[in-house]
């Protein structure tokens, strides 16, 4: 689902943005300045909010060359912790990291970290390499981080730092479980929402150090955490129960803190909204995803919007709107398209942006000019194929293992001549039930066994695409009840009725596209009506939950294979 990769970006962001700002000077050559100068305009470019990162950042150089002039440990760390930040906004996670291991190598020796100076530079190199995707260096740092921090002499700054750091190791062990899907990167995900939470809590109520919309914003967002983690497992029993405990959680302190931007609490909304259609609540779904998308109006974020309308497409579907699923599929998808195109876009200028500052700074050095600029520009194109490639990979094993499964089954989905004599059949079996089951409140073996054996016939009778065919209808025609053969598929066939079906819908019109090839040239309209679906919408929607592709890509990966065959 698009929303759980947007969802997982939107905290790595979060978590690298720290507010540094500066007072406004000219961007000359730096003056000689003694230490308590330099601290003093650290702490103005601290405090000054009309500064932009890259004016911050030719003035928090000139107070780190002024600092190693003077051998000035602490100007040096200051300027160099700021300094970071500033890259950060400027997302220059290649700077970050080369920065980080110069001041790195000043504190080698330290054990201590009283003010949380250390903590912070190994923090913010951590989520830099993270963000690079260089993940076992990013724990290393992480773990280092939580060390110093807990040497910080101030607890309230000490329980902030460590409950940052837990927040990170859990998006470092979200990333990993996404990739491997262990059991054991999944229960470190949430060892470390428990451990970030708990020392949340440990933070005082007006402390004089740590605001309260900082505690609380923290906790807020560890409770979103813990449903949205609940949510993406929640074919587990009983996890959308706690998904919701959670979310709810974190909806009640917003509601009574405000501690959330108006961006910030569209995502909650958008989680609650999930969350809702998840169970089946399509109503109070489309309610959440109206009141993210009201929020949104006011400080415009595509990417919250964006997801807002694939829940409302999935509600209005599910709910047989097809006019307002229609309307909001649209939206989703012209606005997903846009938001991939600027999204290169915006990729390109920053790279060129990137190279222009670089080739700025060392236009006395052309040789390492194009070193440099040569070395990046392969590290962000790496990137952006290891990117790329990963979604595609992920689709085309999906293929594959849909492909796989087709050769090893030996399946026929044409719907049998004799079809009315199974029926003869299946009456006559089914008033012998009928008197085996009269006043029975459980479901014997026996009953179970001759309901299953009707069920394998009803499923190569092709009965199954019929448009708007229930349960009520199948319990009749096999002369039992909805109550037996709801218990029994959901026992047998581990889904409920309509999945059932939808299973054996997709499961037919997958084996016409890979036997007969004329499928593949038909409509995605006319193979939604083939197989029983009344909107193309839904049919697509189903068929990419099923197989994890949509019927296009499918087509299109196999008219490609068979060109090569062909070839």
């Amino acid at each position: 689902m698009y929303m759980k990769r947007f969802y997982y970006l939107f905290f790595i962001v979060f978590c690298f943005y720290t507010v540094i700002f500066g007072q406004e000077s000219e961007p000359s050559k730096a003056l000689p300045l003694n230490e308590g100068a330099i601290v003093e305009k650290l702490k103005s470019i601290k405090n000054n909010r009309y500064l932009s990162p890259e004016e911050e950042e030719v003035l928090l150089l000139q107070l780190k060359a002024s600092s190693e002039r003077l051998k000035f440990e602490k100007g040096i760390l200051l300027s160099g912790d700021y300094l970071m930040s500033a890259y950060s906004k400027q997302d220059k996670n290649k700077e970050i990291v080369e920065l980080a291991d110069e001041l790195k190598k000043l504190v080698q020796n330290k054990k201590d970290d009283p003010t949380g100076l250390l903590s912070n530079i190994y923090r913010k190199n951590a989520l830099a390499l993270m963000y690079l995707g260089l993940d076992d260096a990013s724990k290393k740092n992480i773990e280092k981080a939580i060390s110093f921090a807990k040497t910080i002499e101030n607890p309230d700054r000490k329980y902030l730092r460590m409950a940052e750091s837990y927040m990170d190791l859990f998006s470092h062990y979200k990333n990993r479980s996404q990739q491997s899907n262990k059991k054991s990167d999944s229960d470190s995900t949430l060892y470390f929402l428990k451990k970030s939470l708990e020392v949340e809590y440990k933070i005082r109520d007006n402390n004089g150090e740590i605001s309260d919309k900082i505690k609380y914003r923290e906790i807020v967002y560890t409770y979103m955490h813990f449903g949205v983690f609940y949510l993406e497992n929640s074919d587990k029993k009983g996890n959308l129960e706690l998904a919701e405990k959670n979310l709810l959680m974190s909806e009640k302190i917003q509601k009574k803190k405000a501690v959330l931007s108006t961006r910030e609490e569209s995502v909650l909304l958008n989680q609650l909204s999930w969350l809702y259609m998840e169970k089946k609540a399509y109503q109070k779904s489309i309610d959440y995803a109206n009141a993210a998308l009201k929020l949104e109006k006011q400080q415009s974020r595509p990417t919250a919007r964006v997801e807002s309308f694939e829940f409302l497409a999935t509600c209005y579907t599910e709910l047989g709107d097809k006019e307002k699923s229609k309307y909001y599929l649209q939206k989703y998808t012209v606005l997903k398209d846009s938001i991939n195109i600027a999204s290169r876009k915006q990729t390109d200028t920053t790279m060129k942006k990137m190279v222009a500052n670089v080739d700025e700074e060392h236009q006395k050095n052309s040789k390492k000019q194009l070193i440099l600029i040569g070395a990046f520009v392969l590290i962000a194109s790496v990137v952006t194929v290891i990117l790329w490639r990963r979604k595609n990979k992920i689709l085309r094993r999906n293929y594959d293992q849909i492909i796989e499964k087709l050769k090893k089954e030996s399946f026929t989905q044409s719907i049998s001549a004799d079809s009315e004599n199974e029926d003869k059949v299946l009456e006559i079996e089914a008033d012998k039930e009928s008197e085996l089951s009269i006043n029975r409140n459980i479901i014997s073996i026996e009953t179970e066994t001759r309901i299953l054996k009707r069920l394998m016939a009803f499923e190569k009778s092709g009965k199954f695409l019929r448009k708007d065919f229930t349960i009520s209808a199948l319990a009749a025609q096999l002369n039992t009840n909805s109550k037996y053969l709801s218990e029994i598929i959901k026992k047998n066939k581990s889904q409920n009725f309509n999945n059932y079906i939808n299973n054996l819908r997709i499961n037919y019109i997958v084996h016409k596209l890979y036997n007969e090839p004329k499928y593949r040239e038909y409509k995605i309209s006319y193979l939604a009506e083939e197989c029983g679906y009344a909107s193309p919408q839904v049919f697509v929607i189903a068929f990419k939950k099923i197989n994890g592709v949509t019927p296009s890509y499918f087509i299109d990966n196999l008219k490609e294979d068979q060109s090569l065959v062909d070839g």
